[in-house]
């Protein structure tokens, strides 16, 4: 695991801590890693994009406690968009690691901040 993966997995623990998420199912891909955590009713999928130096959090909702099978990619949204904030953008292959460990933290503060109404309200803005 490297180091990335392992504040990512630290700083996204709540999730699975005190929201009853499942423990993440990583998957190594070209040029990222990504991070889903599910619970009954909603996926949150964590992508550490290596090009970009960027990490973006994606919500899905689940259909029966599963995610959709789609024979394309889930449908998925842009967890700043969800919550209606300007999405940021990183400084590409200028970002720092610095740069890049903050921002993972950035995406997960703003998730924690959302994540009781996100789940208290999926049934409605994830449609």
């Amino acid at each position: 695991m490297n180091l990335f993966s392992s504040i990512t997995e630290e700083s996204f623990s709540y999730l699975v801590n005190d929201y009853g998420f499942l423990e993440p199912v990583a998957t190594d891909g070209s040029w990222k890693t990504t991070f889903l955590y599910v619970n009954d009713q909603i996926g949150i999928e964590i992508e550490l994009n290596y090009r970009d130096m960027d990490a973006f959090v994606f919500i899905m909702k689940l259909e029966n406690g599963k995610l959709p099978d789609h024979e394309e990619e889930p449908v998925k949204s842009h967890l700043e968009d969800i919550i209606n904030v300007q999405r940021t953008k990183s400084n590409g292959d200028q970002t720092t690691i610095e740069q890049f460990e903050k921002g993972i933290s950035r995406k997960s503060e703003l998730l924690k901040q959302n994540i009781g109404g996100i789940i208290k309200k999926s049934r409605v803005i994830l449609n």
